[in-house]
Formats: structure tokens, C-alpha cells, sequence
């Protein structure tokens, strides 16, 4: 071979090489350095909601195309007192690649670690501890999945880098080598919230479901199965195992301090979530934690089924609030489990309830299974034990002189005054 032929081979080796290559691509959408050239809001223009909005755009990056829905707050370039530009997500973004092209990876890069997306379509899988998805799609959408929420609405993108590469017919699968295994809803509660995870499902009780949502406990916990679509009915007992990712529900009670908000554990859809990996047994009998209202009133106890004897409910503007030592939490028959005909009580009857505990980041709730009342109502004057009796409200604090309407307690019994 001459040295002609040499070069030649060397070149095309090098042209096949380059070219097998180059159907890998990068498109880069950096929010901070502002290379799209877009309209940016300032805290100046607060007061304007249309100053920054990228809803409606649409947004290109080399071979793939950003557009956006707004959500409970809007998707548009924001820039803080300190100088830092960034995407505030509000909504939902979806990223579409040209024809002939497919979506296999995004890196996010994050302001002050604010990263509540969700990979809602697509075929891929997202890291939200690492801020990174992998598959392989034509497009893919992303919700915040905080839009109910009043505080933190929104993720605070710097940058997302987007890598294509040619459409094939191959599909994603994700590498279960990187779900970490976890014997008990206790465990899997206190993993980091992103985590994708293997949950074994051990004698697992369905306490309830609503239409995105079912509450399930095992003997460790109780944690809120968040739009799996398993077809899961109260009553049901699970065992098995099924992969998810540790979500949440998240409320910031103060955004303006330094202190972490709460949040209600949930167990969010992933690439492999299936009812392939569990069995179910239907129409079992379930068993509710009996607590007190002081021991009711934990985070913790997020999804349980939970009984609470001889509290006082009553209406309260309107909201029903059982109250006991003190304490108060709303009840409601939000999920319909209450026998056809059952009335909540409204004026301070004392009852045994049972229900599932949560909290919709305003109040602590109960959403009702059962009520059974155990006392009526005395009216006033009816006790006549002692009719100078000292007088209480209902927080056990005596009261002097005439009484506003209301409910009380004399001589150990209550009475109602109109």
C-alpha cells in the first residue's frame, strides 16, 4: 500500500469515525448566560405577570424545540436583586426533537437546590436527586408537580443541556441496578426525596383511594401512592413489591425564613411501575391505629388509618373540627366512605371516629371511614346537679358572666347556648 493509499485509508477511517460520532448532539439552554436573547423580569416588574413569559414560544436549540404551559404560576425568565438569571418553571415544559431524531439525555442545573419537576410523558426515567434524565424519545414533558401548592411553585432552572442522537426503534430500560431496595414503607419515607426504589410490599393495607391517590401501610408506616394507576381499591391487601420514587407533597409554610417546610410522603410513578411485581388480595376488614389527639397530630402518621375516641365535633365557619385535649384537626367525608345517610355532627356532639390522616398543607384532616356518636347534646338547663356551677368552654377555661352562643360544659356535661 502506497503512502497515498495510506492517507486515504487514514482519512476515511477518521471521515467514518467523525461521522459515526457526530449524530450525538448537545443543545444547550443556558437561562443564566441568557443565550436565547429572551425578554428577562426583574423584581421590578413584580406586579406585572406578561413581563419574561416564554408560554406560547417557541424556544429552539439546535435539533430540539423548548415550548411551555403555564401552571399555578408562570413559565418566564426571571432575574433576582443579586443578578441571577434564571427559568422559573411554573408549569409544564416540553422538549421535541426534529424528525429523525430522538431525546437520550437533559442535565439540569438548579438555583438554591429548587427542583420540583416531574417527568410526566416520554420514555425515560428522572434522577431528580442528580437532576438528570435518561431514555430514549421523540419528546418529553416535564410538570412541576408543586402547582397546587401556594409557596414553592416553581422550579428555578440555570441551565438544561438536551443530547440527541438518531431516532432507532430501541426503547428504554432502565438499569435496576440503581433502585435502592427497601423492606418497609418506613424505610422507603425516609429516603431522599427523587430516589428511585424497589418497595417491598409486605401485608400492605389499602386505608383508601380518591381519584389520583391511595393510601397505603404497612406494619413500619403509611405512605400516599400518587397517581400510579394500579387500580388499587380500599380494602385491598398488597404483597410483592412495585418500583416508584420517593416523591412529596410539599408546602413551605414561611418562604421567607431559612427553616424546611413540611412535607407529606408520597410514592410518584416511575419507568417500571407495574402490578406485575405485587399481588392483591380484595375486601379485607382493615384495622385503624387507635390514638389519642396529642399522639394523632405527627407527621408521621401521614396516610394511616387512624381512630380517635370521644372528640368533640362542631362546625367552624365551613370546615367540621374534631377537637380533644386541646387539639383540633378537620374531618370530612372527602373520599364518600361514610355509611349512605351519616351526617356529619355540627353542634359539639362527642363522637368516635375513624379515617385516614393527611394534611392538604393548610390543616391536618381526616378523611372519614367511620362516626359513631356516644353522647347528646344537653340543652341549656337541663342539668340541674347544681345550678351555680362554675361554667367552661370547650378548652376547659371557666367563663364568667353572660354567655355568647356557643358550646360549654357544666356540672361535667355539655350544653349549648343558641
Amino acid at each position: 500500500m502506497n503512502i497515498i493509499t495510506k492517507i486515504s485509508a487514514v482519512a476515511l477511517l477518521c471521515s467514518w469515525q467523525l461521522s459515526a460520532s457526530a449524530a450525538t448532539q448537545e443543545n444547550v439552554y443556558d437561562f443564566a448566560g441568557n443565550n436565547l436573547n429572551l425578554e428577562v423580569a426583574t423584581p421590578a416588574d413584580w406586579e406585572n405577570p406578561t413581563k419574561g413569559v416564554i408560554s406560547g414560544m417557541e424556544l429552539r436549540q439546535g435539533d430540539v424545540v423548548l415550548t411551555s404551559v403555564d401552571g399555578a404560576k408562570v413559565n418566564r425568565m426571571w432575574q433576582t436583586n443579586a443578578g441571577v438569571t434564571y427559568l422559573q418553571v411554573g408549569g409544564k415544559l416540553t422538549i421535541t426533537a426534529d424528525a429523525g431524531r430522538a431525546i437520550t439525555g437533559i442535565t439540569f442545573e438548579v438555583q438554591n437546590y429548587k427542583f420540583f419537576l416531574e417527568a410526566q410523558a416520554g420514555n425515560g426515567e428522572l434522577d431528580a436527586v442528580n437532576y438528570v434524565w435518561n431514555g430514549n424519545s421523540t419528546a418529553i414533558t416535564f410538570d412541576n408537580e408543586n402547582a397546587a401548592n401556594e409557596y414553592n411553585t416553581q422550579s428555578l432552572l440555570l441551565k438544561m443541556t438536551v443530547t440527541t442522537d438518531d431516532a432507532n426503534d430501541q426503547t428504554y430500560t432502565p438499569d435496576t441496578t440503581t433502585y435502592v431496595e427497601v423492606g418497609t414503607i418506613a424505610e422507603f419515607n425516609a429516603l431522599e426525596v427523587g430516589t428511585l426504589a424497589k418497595l417491598s410490599l409486605n401485608n400492605a393495607q389499602v386505608n383508601g383511594v380518591d381519584w389520583s391517590a391511595a393510601y397505603v401501610e404497612d406494619a413500619t408506616g403509611a405512605v400516599e401512592f400518587d397517581g400510579l394507576n394500579l387500580d388499587l381499591e380500599r380494602g385491598d391487601i398488597l404483597n410483592g413489591y412495585i418500583y416508584v420514587k420517593r416523591g412529596q407533597f410539599y408546602y413551605d409554610e414561611d418562604p421567607d425564613d431559612d427553616q424546611p417546610g413540611r412535607e407529606r410522603p408520597q410514592a410518584t410513578n416511575d419507568a417500571l411501575t407495574s402490578t406485575d411485581t405485587f399481588t392483591k388480595t380484595s375486601g379485607n376488614t382493615l384495622q385503624p391505629t387507635l390514638f389519642t389527639m396529642s399522639e394523632l397530630l405527627n407527621d408521621a402518621n401521614f396516610s394511616k388509618l387512624v381512630a380517635v375516641n370521644n372528640v368533640t365535633i362542631g362546625l367552624s365557619g365551613r370546615f367540621y373540627i374534631a377537637e380533644a385535649e386541646g387539639l383540633q384537626v378537620r374531618v370530612n367525608d372527602m373520599l364518600g366512605y361514610l355509611p349512605e345517610g351519616t351526617a356529619i355532627p355540627d353542634d359539639g356532639q362527642v363522637c368516635n371516629i375513624t379515617g385516614i390522616f393527611s394534611w392538604n398543607g393548610i390543616a391536618c384532616q381526616i378523611y372519614l371511614t367511620s362516626l359513631e356518636r356516644t353522647t347528646a347534646v344537653a340543652r341549656v338547663g337541663v342539668d340541674n346537679a347544681d345550678a351555680d356551677a362554675q361554667v367552661f368552654d370547650l378548652m376547659g377555661r371557666p367563663v364568667q358572666g353572660s354567655l355568647p352562643a356557643g358550646i360549654y360544659i357544666k356540672n361535667g356535661r355539655k350544653f349549648i347556648v343558641r
